[in-house]
C-alpha cells in the first residue's frame, strides 16, 4: 500500500468516527443511562404550594433541577414578617433518596439529612433517627392539588406531630 492510501484510509476512518454519534445508547455511561424512577415517583411535589390561615401564611416551591435532583424553598410570613426559612434539596445519591433540609437560624446553619424509608410512592417518608427534632418527614399527596407535610419526633420528652396541610398555588394566591 502506498502512503496516500493509508493516509486515506485513515482520513476516511476519521471523518466516519466523527460522524458516527458519539451518544449513542451502546456509547453512554453509565450514569447518563441511569433513570431514577425514585424521583419521578416524587414528581408530583414539584410546583408551588400554599398554606394560609388568619396567623400566617406559608408556601413550598419545589423545582427539577435535573433527573436525580429537586430543590424546595420554604417560608412563613406573619405580618409580613418572614418567621421561618428553609432550603431543601431532594436527591437520589448512593443508590438512595435523601431529603437534605437547611432551616435558616437552626441547627448551626447545617444542611441536615433525612434518608428516605419509604418504599415507592405516596406517603413520602424520611428519617434520621440521630436528629433531635423531628426526627421523621412525611409527605403525603392528598389529591392532585393536596399535600399534608409532616414533621415528628420526641420534643421535650414526648411525642410531636406538626401537621402542615398545602394546596396548589393558583394566581389568585399571588394577589
Amino acid at each position: 500500500m502506498t502512503k496516500k492510501t493509508i493516509l486515506g484510509w485513515i482520513a476516511g476512518s476519521m471523518v466516519i468516527s466523527a460522524c458516527h454519534d458519539s451518544k449513542s445508547p451502546d456509547k453512554l455511561s453509565s450514569t447518563e443511562q441511569q433513570s431514577y424512577p425514585q424521583m419521578k415517583n416524587a414528581s408530583w411535589l414539584l410546583g408551588s404550594w400554599v398554606r394560609i390561615s388568619e396567623q400566617h401564611s406559608a408556601s413550598e416551591t419545589w423545582i427539577k433541577e435535573n433527573d436525580s435532583t429537586y430543590t424546595a424553598e420554604s417560608y412563613i410570613l406573619a405580618n409580613n414578617d418572614t418567621i421561618f426559612y428553609e432550603t431543601a434539596i431532594l436527591e437520589w445519591r448512593n443508590n438512595e433518596m435523601h431529603l437534605i433540609v437547611k432551616p435558616k437560624g437552626q441547627n448551626d446553619d447545617q444542611a441536615v439529612s433525612f434518608r428516605m424509608t419509604s418504599k415507592e410512592g405516596s406517603p413520602l417518608i424520611f428519617e434520621n433517627p440521630q436528629h433531635d427534632f423531628p426526627t421523621t418527614i412525611v409527605y403525603t399527596r392528598i389529591g392532585s392539588d393536596s399535600l399534608l407535610a409532616q414533621i415528628s419526633g420526641i420534643s421535650q420528652g414526648k411525642n410531636k406531630t406538626i401537621d402542615f396541610p398545602f394546596r396548589k398555588s393558583t394566581s389568585a394566591d399571588l394577589k
